[in-house]
Formats: C-alpha cells, structure tokens, sequence
C-alpha cells in the first residue's frame, strides 16, 4: 500500500555537528510532494545533516534509498561546506568510484569526471547540462545536494552518462528570512566573497533566494590567476492551491589562462636532467587567455490534475560562450630533452545554445496488493553550436623550455585561413518509470526511454551526415527488505552517448556511431538513524566507443568494446554523539575488450585499480570541530594507449571549524597537507599536476 507519511517528519540521518535544516521537496525540482520515511539521530541533539535516506538519482521522483534497486549517493550542502570544498572535483573525492578528474586551473574539466571508470553526465533539476559546468566549476553557493547515480541512467536522464550521472539540486527559498555572508582568504593570494539571501514575501505565497559568489585569486601555477562570478535567483510560488511555480535565473563567468599542463617526459617520465616544476605555466602568459560566460533559466509549473497526480510542464535555457587563444603541448624537441613543441589557437570563440521542453505526469496509485508510483513523460531538446578560429602556423610555434620558460611578447604567426564548425543535435524523447511496491518487502523498479537523435554538423563547409539515431534504454531492477533498515537488489541499466561524437571524424573522415553501455550490478544497503552504506559488486561494458586518438588529440578513434568491473562499498556513520566518520572504497577493473588497434587488455585512462576516502568531524567542544579527511588513489594510466603510469597517492586535508556565537563561525581548511606530488592524464603528451599544500580561511556571518 502507498506509504501515508508527513513532509515534516524528514529528519536525515548521518548526522554531523551543528543545526538541522528542512528540505523543501516540493521544489525539488524532479519530483513533486513526496513524503518520506521518519529517519532519526540516536544520541546525538542539534545534528548537522549529512546524508539523506531518499534522492531523486535514480527516479526521477523522490523514492527511499531502500527501494531503489540502484547504488547511489549524495553529498548535500552541510558537508560540501563543511569538507570546504573549492570545486566539484572536491565533492566527487566522497564518491569512492569517481575519478576527480583535472583541478579547476585545466581549461575545461567536465569531460574528465569519470564514474566506476566511464563518462560521467551531469543534470541540474533534472535537465541535461552540455558545457554549463565547465563555465566555474567553483560555483557551490546555490548548491543544495549533489546526487551520484552510478552507472548508465539512460532510461532516466536520457542521453550521456555511461558510467553514471552527477544530479545538481539547487537551493530554494527559505520560509522565513534567512541570510548570509561569507568571506575567504589565503595562499596564493585567494580572495572570495559570496552571500545568500532568503525569504517569503509576505503572505503572497512567493518565496525569494538570491545568492552569488566573486573570486578574484590567484593559483599555485605561474602567471595563472582566476576570477569568477556566479549570481542565482530562485522564485517559487505556492498558496497551498492545486497549482505551483518555479523560476530559476542563474549567471555564471570565468577568466583565467587556457593551461596546457605539464609535458609527460619530464614530469612522469625521466628527461634525463631534471622533473619539471608543478607551478610552471608552458603556455604564452602574455597571449593566451581563457573567458567563458553562461547565462541559465529554468522554469516549471506543477498542476494538482486528481488526488496524488500532478501535470508539470518544465522549460531550460542555457548557453556556453568561449573566447580564449591556447598552446598545446606536444613531444620533445629531438636532441633537447628539456623543451618541448607546441601547436596553438588564436582567437577562438564557440557559441552553444540549448533549449529543453519537458512535460511530466506523475502519480500514485494501488492495484490490488502492489503500489505504484509512476511517471510518464516527454521531452524535446534542441542543441545548436557554432565556433571559429585560426591556427598558428606550426612552423613559427617557438619551443618552450620546461625548465627555464621564456615566453613571447606577440603571438607567433596566423594561418589564412579561419576553421570553423556548427551543428545541431536534436532529440526526442518519451520515457516511463514505475516503482512497484509488493507487499512490504519487495520493491521492483521499471523504466523506458525512448530516444531519437538528429544530428546535422559541419567542419569548415564540409557536411558530416548520417549520424541520427534511435534507441531505447532500460532500466529494470528489485529491492528487497528483509529486515527494517537492510535490503539486497539487483538490476540492470542502460545509457547512450553522443556528446563525443557529435561533428566528429576519425583520421580517415568517417563517421562515428553513438556510444552505448550496459550495467548489471548486485548489493546490499543499510539505512537507520545512525547509520547508513552500500555495497555493491558491477559490471559495465561498452560499445561503439569513442576515446581520443592518443597520437593526435584533436582526432577520436572508436576502439570496439570496453568492460569495468569491480566491487565499491561506501558508508556514513554517528560512530559517538560527537563523531561522525565516512567513507568508503572501490576496487575498478577497467579495460578494453575488443580492438583492432592492437591494444587488446589494455587499462582504460585515470582509472586506478583501487580508490578510497575517509572524512571524519569530531567536536571538541561545544562550539569547536575538527575535521580530516584522506583521499588514495592507486597506480593508474594516463591514457587508453597505456603509454605511461601515475603513481598512486594519498592526500591528507583538515579543517579546524569555531562557531564563535550563534551568528559567526570562523574556519580553517588546509588541502594536501604533506604537500603529495600527483598528477592527472590528459594525453600522451601532457599530465595536470594537482594542488600543492594549500590553506585558507573563511568567516561566516548569519543574519
């Protein structure tokens, strides 16, 4: 029978230290008034909330960890806040089968977020995003929780995400005034301000949240410093009438230096004389720039059509605007093993727009001894990008010294001719999901999507047709309770891909097919007031992938099959009333299955065999906290060609919290405390380093 439960009996569990907060479900965005399980804290008053015993990850309406035949897991604002996260690869280092990807100083980073060693997709509110998060990965401030699905979500957020999915639920207004400001500073000149206001307007049924953040810092690299906006209102309306509204206004900006990183040969591979320095910049500081803009709207009505059904008619618009001139690094100088030769761009610019129409009925019903929540939906989404821009003449690209760089006061010389691309990508799609509850126990989840892809694109004037496609991913699995807070499940997912090879040609000029990925995956969770985790054994496999051409980056070849398989076990737990601890680790086995290259069991790129994480926050006193977090990382692959190793690491980070009265809280974060050298692979000419031993402090006034 449908579960009979009130909005305010949701206290989560996994409990930190600090106050409590409501969430707003209704405003969710991908779900409508849901009403949860009664979760509680044992033990411990004035709890801070940390985990969560229900997400829209893998539904696409609120549904209970428990029932969802899925692993999952979220990561809400009180514990990005409190980890002080910078950025988005901070927030995936809780996720023990993410790999992080490049730190927010590489030009664009999204496409390096990898789940359980496959592609990670990103949604807000239940809308694909394309670009919008490589515009400020550092805009947290209108971040409420992010939530993981891992593996293929096809059947719930359509396209992409082949290896899982990172849902973005943003903030919403608060009930009563609420307000904030905060301020950071620290190495490297870090300089950030941000603030957060919230409230109802009178009895007008209109709530308001208007909050933003500035950075103007510099970075640990060279003639590399960062400034960022972001700014977001959030308007919600709800008289307790059978029809409600959303609005979302976001606007995010970015300028900082397009790095290239750092050459493989002398970084991970010996050159022979000395390792580069971390902190070098390789590009043209005096040429080279990177700006990126993005303006965002999302809107959405929900209509009461019958008792537990609601109509809801959803829109997004976003665009990802470019503008930068780049170097690019390649191999050594033959006979100088301490330079290297680079390509370049010089006044590039690319435009991307993207407008989405959803319409959803959601509802619940009984039949006979089976509930139902069920959703039917459509959605129509439509893609268009255009760009240019000219090359430098190769043979006037200067070498640069790794280590003794001497940079160019202009830019070197500028081909003739300008390239450019556009294209659209159109789809369509209609999707169905069902909750089935049988009995008390047993909950079966079956989902269809049905998707039609339209592409049409061009590369300086040359069409490249024959790209459209239809398919249909599934999702079908079961959960099953066998005691109160413990349930086994078991399904299968599936996902489709074509952001990689939208307008894309191999070397030879043909056109590449969608990517696709299957996930069968077993496991156990656990939910209760103190405690909460899964365990969960998967397998993964892939076709029609598409990787980028190790000896030609701006090419992609498709290498057949890929298959990761491994085990990943996560966790949160009160462990005393005043520590909280969690955690978890995943072994990955990720490797190429099928081939013609001649690569055949070869390790897919930046997947460690093992990962692990810990964070824990003890109170020392009443009004003081400790925190320290770990974070290993296993021997790895730079790229799909094996061509190289990156050692393993382990990075140590704490953080120091004094709530110094009710309305003022000063902290302390320290990253990398033993200062570990580490780096990412991009490809088979250059690594990222990650961030030395970094500190900063922030200050936060309630009001």
């Amino acid at each position: 029978m449908i579960k009979k439960l009130t909005l305010s009996t949701l206290l989560l569990c996994g409990s930190g230290l600090g106050m409590a907060e409501d969430i707003n479900l209704t405003s969710v965005g991908i779900s409508d008034a849901t009403n949860l399980p009664v979760m509680t804290i044992k033990g411990v008053k004035d709890a801070t909330v940390y985990s969560s015993p229900s997400n829209t990850a893998a539904t696409r309406f609120e549904a209970e960890t428990l029932e969802v035949p899925q692993s999952t897991q979220t990561i809400n604002s009180a514990l990005i806040e409190d980890i002080g996260a910078v950025d988005v690869r901070d927030i995936l280092k809780q996720v023990p089968s993410a790999f992080v990807g490049h730190t927010r100083l590489a030009p664009f980073t999204s496409f390096s977020w990898k789940i359980r060693g496959f592609d990670a997709s990103v949604t807000r509110n239940g809308f694909r995003q394309l670009y919008f998060e490589d515009v400020d990965q550092s805009a947290l401030s209108n971040i409420d929780r992010v939530e993981i699905i891992k593996g293929p979500g096809g059947a719930v957020y359509g396209k992409e995400g082949l290896g899982g999915s990172i849902q973005m639920v943003t903030k919403r207004p608060e009930k009563e005034f609420k307000g904030s400001a905060h301020v950071s500073a620290g190495q490297y000149n870090t300089r950030v301000g941000g603030f957060d206001l919230s409230g109802a307007l009178g009895d007008s049924g209109v709530g308001v949240r208007l909050n933003g953040e500035l950075e103007r810092s510099g970075t640990f690299v060279k003639h590399q410093d960062i400034d960022r906006d972001n700014i977001s209102l959030t308007t919600t309306w709800d008289k307790g009438g059978p029809v409600r509204a959303f609005l979302l206004a976001e606007y995010q900006r970015r300028e900082t230096m397009p790095n290239p990183g750092l050459p493989v040969t002398g970084t991970v591979l010996s050159n022979g004389v000395a390792k580069a320095n971390r902190k070098t910049y390789l590009g043209e500081p005096n040429v080279d720039y990177l700006n990126t803009w993005s303006p965002l709207i999302q809107a959405w009505l929900e209509f009461d059509v019958a008792e537990n059904w609601t109509l809801s008619p959803r829109y997004q618009h976003f665009e990802f605007n470019v503008s930068q001139q780049q170097m690019r690094l390649r191999g050594p100088v033959v006979g100088d093993p301490t330079s290297v030769t680079r390509r370049g761009r010089f006044d590039f610019h690319e435009q991307d727009k993207t407008d989405t129409v959803q319409l959803e009925l959601k509802g619940k019903f009984n039949v006979g001894l089976t509930s139902h929540q069920i959703l039917f939906g459509g959605e129509v989404n439509n893609h268009r990008y255009t760009g240019n821009w000219f090359n430098y003449v190769n043979a006037t690209v200067p070498s640069i010294n790794v280590l003794n760089p001497i940079y160019q006061s202009s830019p070197p010389a500028i081909s003739a001719v300008r390239e450019t691309f556009s294209g659209t990508v159109d789809t369509a799609e209609t999707y169905v999901q069902d909750l089935i509850g049988i009995g008390d126990k047993l909950d079966v989840l079956v989902g269809l999507r049905h998707s039609r892809v339209e592409i049409d694109s061009e590369f300086n004037g040359d069409l490249t047709p024959g790209q459209n496609d239809s398919s249909t991913s599934y999702q079908v699995g079961a959960a099953y309770r066998f005691m109160p807070d413990w349930a086994v499940f078991a399904g299968v997912g599936t996902g489709l891909s074509v952001d990689n090879i939208v307008g894309s040609i191999s070397a030879t000029g043909a056109t590449f097919k969608p990517e696709k990925s299957k996930q069968h995956e077993i496991g156990i969770k656990h939910q209760s007031g103190n405690l909460s985790g899964s365990l969960s054994l998967f397998n993964i496999r892939m076709e029609n992938v598409a990787t980028a051409d190790p000896n030609d980056p701006d090419f992609e070849v498709q290498t057949g099959e890929q298959r990761s398989r491994g085990i990943e076990f996560e966790a949160g737990w009160q462990a005393t009333p005043n520590l909280y601890l969690t955690g978890g680790a995943a072994y990955i086995d990720a490797e190429i299955t099928k081939s013609n290259n001649g690569d055949l069991g070869n390790r897919l790129g930046n997947v460690a065999h093992v990962q692990a994480n810990m964070w824990g926050n003890y109170r020392i006193t009443p009004a003081v906290n400790f925190g320290l977090g770990a974070n290993y990382v296993g021997k790895r692959y730079g790229t799909i060609s094996n061509t190289y190793e990156l050692p393993a690491y382990t990075t140590l980070d704490a953080s120091l919290a004094w709530r110094i009265d009710p309305k003022l809280k000063a902290e302390l974060f320290v990253k990398n405390i033993f200062d570990k050298t580490y780096y990412t692979g991009d490809n088979n000419f250059a690594v990222y380093p990650g961030e030395p031993v970094t500190a900063y402090a922030r200050l936060t006034v309630d009001f």
